[in-house]
């Protein structure tokens, strides 16, 4: 998504003003009090322009590689090591990523034995069924559609046009309605069937299916939030998915008197917030009822993995690995190698909801929840084409020439042996539309692209090479904006001083206006504005002045603050699903913006934003060539206010594109099936034009050709070790429910084990293996 403006962060384009200020008011206090005017004397007034000045500013794509593991650093050898908050709880690193796995891959977890974590993100992370995978939607209605039906390519897009849609939701299958009745001694769990008004064939329940396409769990440890609407938190409670939004959450540990219940709160865990969540949902994995220490007294007398073979050469598992199916070695002594004692050494039992549990099976959203993250944090695919051939770069800006393509090549030949035909230059062309910012009037369509790969980025803008600007919103070499190092310590120009200014960079404040000369610049400004004025107390700013001529009346700009890395993009109406803007258990918004604005006083908030552009000014500041407000920083920058509009409804996460080849359907909907048509519903701005939509999301009038450059980029990303199950994407056998052929009675397909060395079979792309340039190519 282009993303030129919204801050000084966001924009390789530079902005500066001539700013009317008068020094007799009397300090910043008062400044900030006042309206301020603005003028711009440049030719073209406020805009945007390319800064052939600052290269650095510009945020171009690197290797994966450049990015620390934030849940596994590397110590001064190179070499994988525990994180120091973590030594509190896990005795052994590697002996917590084999639990994990096993956890992670282990259908006994699932209350019907064939339900595992793995079952939604088996194929690149991701969950690659084609047979009942429909969910009805906002509306509760099947339009068109049905339970148990196999999609096909002749489905998609779910949206052609507004007389053509249906809201049905392409989700994963999880477990058939039912309840817990409790575990036996053996590890045998009861449930008992509940009918099932929407996911039942004449009266016979089928499996339910969520309501929202799986998430890659592939890298996705670099994200700061997880779930699609962001309700798994950066800090892990040992409990469940809220943080510290649960203040009731405890665990246990050995205390002078015994197990003693303590509240935690582990820093940058997302992934464990995520991993506690699935195994008692009654749609995903579990029974409605069942509780984490009876999940825990169900797998500690089972043999872990006992259903399933697992390689004996598996990075690993393999050296516990049994000779028939599962693991020579407990779930309890699994447990006890991998976490320190004073989690659960102890002989007392604990009482919880009238039962008795040993402290082990008490704890166990705790070990579920470490140790699933880090074995996912291991799932890092950091050697795909582009970052083999962006790799000998690092980081230096601007890019220095890369001429060695051949990287590149194994693309283009991989994809030829399919009968797709893309070229170097395609890549290396989509990789420019993708990164480079839009240029100055007209933006779209993109003209005179030059790669950045081949160039450089100085050269590449100086020769007139512009782009649409994805790599504003999918940012940095994890290539979102959602990820840990963008909202924490910054990937964009300025973040530094931000964050040193005690700034949040979870937040942004944007201007929410592109809609002047559409399909011209994005700009938040109509052409030719020379004066504009501002009220730091409401962060409102009009147009005064456009081309010399004073502007009767003043021509109000929306501004309002919005979630970073969350945007609303048009997928669906917003009625449909408020994503972001939903709540917790607690009642709390799901958004940072709205959480903190329902607080007494959030002024002590500070939130970065927006600016304007005008050339030739305050290139000395630490925001050069932007138009400065009264405190020193970008124009909209400052104060949270309880008051002020907020941009959240209907946001989503800005997923990571990487092995996006292999991850469809696309969309929190899954209604895309190829990289074609994502391009497409990009180019036509969206299916629905909702009124908190990204003002970004504007036609781009993209060319065939192009369209096939940004498809050809994307296929780039695809790691091959993802492609063919190799280590550390090796796993163990898993049976995947994929539909009834018989309502009722599960249809089940095999994905057998693979060790280190991978497959000889590669996962292809939704639907046997569409054409990903459907349909701007046939």
């Amino acid at each position: 998504m282009t993303n030129t403006f919204r801050s000084p962060r966001r924009s390789p384009l530079t902005c500066v003003a001539l700013a009317l200020l008068a020094a007799s008011l009397g300090g910043l206090a008062v400044l900030q009090a006042q309206v301020q005017t603005y003028r711009c004397t440049t030719p073209g007034g406020f805009g945007e322009v390319l800064d052939v000045a600052a290269p650095a500013a510009l945020q171009l794509l690197t290797s994966l590689k450049t990015v620390p593991n934030p849940v596994i650093p590397k110590d001064a050898a190179g070499q994988p090591m525990l994180r120091g908050d973590l030594a509190d709880y896990v005795a052994n690193l590697n002996a917590a990523i084999r639990l994990g796995k096993a956890l992670f891959w282990d259908m006994q977890a699932g209350s019907d034995n064939k339900t595992a974590c793995a079952t939604c993100h088996f194929k690149a992370g991701v969950d690659g069924r084609e047979t009942n995978q429909l969910h009805p939607g906002a509306n509760g209605l099947w339009d068109a559609q049905g339970p148990n039906r196999t999609l096909t390519a002749f489905d998609y897009p779910f949206t052609r046009d507004a007389n053509n849609d249906n809201d049905n939701v392409a989700g994963s299958q999880g477990i058939r309605k039912s309840n817990f009745a409790g575990i036996g001694k053996t590890g045998a769990e009861s449930t008992t069937s509940a009918a099932d008004p929407v996911f039942s064939v004449n009266g016979v329940n089928v499996r339910q299916v969520t309501g929202k396409q799986a998430p890659a769990v592939i890298n996705a440890v670099f994200n700061h939030r997880n779930f699609w609407n962001g309700r798994a938190q950066p800090e892990f409670n040992g409990v469940n998915p809220f943080g510290r939004r649960d203040p009731t959450a405890r665990v246990w540990y050995v205390g002078p008197l015994g197990p003693t219940p303590i509240d935690i709160s582990i820093a940058n865990a997302s992934l464990a917030s995520q991993a506690v969540g699935p195994a008692l949902n009654p749609v995903e994995m579990s029974a409605a009822g069942r509780t984490f220490p009876d999940l825990g007294h169900k797998l500690l007398a089972l043999k872990p993995l006992g259903l399933q073979k697992v390689d004996a050469n598996d990075s690993v598992l393999g050296t516990v690995a049994d000779t028939t199916t599962g693991l020579k070695v407990s779930y309890a002594s699994m447990i006890q190698a991998a976490f320190k004692p004073k989690w659960w050494n102890t002989t007392k039992a604990i009482k919880l909801g009238g039962k008795s549990y040993t402290m082990t099976e008490a704890n166990m959203s705790l070990f579920w929840g470490l140790s699933i993250m880090l074995y996912e944090a291991t799932l890092v695919s950091d050697n795909a084409p582009i970052d083999q051939y962006l790799d000998p770069a690092g980081v230096i800006t601007p890019r220095p020439p890369l001429p060695n393509t051949a990287a590149l090549t194994q693309v283009v030949d991989r994809l030829g042996a399919e009968g797709i035909t893309v070229t170097v230059d395609d890549i290396l062309t989509g990789l420019a539309l993708f990164e480079m910012p839009a240029g100055p009037p007209p933006s779209f369509p993109a003209l005179n692209v030059v790669s950045s790969g081949q160039l450089g980025a100085l050269e590449t803008i100086n020769r007139g090479g512009v782009g649409v600007g994805c790599g504003g919103c999918h940012l940095g070499a994890e290539l979102t904006g959602a990820s840990l190092t963008n909202l924490t310590a910054g990937l964009e120009p300025g973040h530094l001083v931000f964050t040193n200014s005690g700034f949040d960079l979870r937040m942004e404040r944007m201007f929410m206006n592109l809609s002047w000369t559409p399909p011209g610049p994005l700009s938040p400004v109509p052409q030719g504005t020379d004066a504009v004025t501002f009220d730091p107390a409401r962060y409102a700013v009009d147009v005064i002045g456009m081309a010399g001529v004073p502007t009767a009346p003043p021509i109000p700009l929306p501004v309002a603050t919005y979630d970073a890395g969350w945007y609303n993009l048009g997928v669906r109406p917003t009625a449909d699903d408020p994503g972001l803007d939903g709540v917790d258990p607690f009642g709390n918004s799901l958004s940072w913006t709205r959480m903190l604005q329902s607080l007494p006083d959030p002024s002590y908030i500070k939130v970065p934003g927006a600016t304007l552009g005008c050339t030739g000014m305050n290139l000395t500041t630490a925001f050069p060539n932007q138009l400065l407000g009264p405190s020193g920083f970008p124009l909209l920058s400052g104060p949270l206010t309880k008051t002020e509009a907020n941009d959240v409804a209907g946001n989503f996460k800005v997923p990571s594109l990487r092995n996006v080849e292999l991850t469809g359907p696309y969309f929190h909907n899954g209604g895309k099936a190829t990289l074609g048509q994502v391009v497409e519903f990009y180019d036509e701005a969206g299916d629905f034009d909702n009124p908190t939509k990204a003002p970004t999301i504007v036609p781009l009038h993209l060319s065939p050709a192009q369209a096939k450059s940004l498809v050809a980029f994307l296929l780039s990303l695809t790691d091959e070790r993802v492609r063919m199950q190799q280590a550390p994407f090796d796993h163990p056998q898993l049976f995947v429910p994929d539909g009834d052929t018989t309502p009722g009675t599960d249809n089940r397909i095999e994905i057998p084990a693979v060790g280190r060395t991978g497959s000889t079979t590669p996962f292809n792309r939704f639907l046997s293996n569409l054409n990903p340039l459907y349909p701007f190519m046939p």
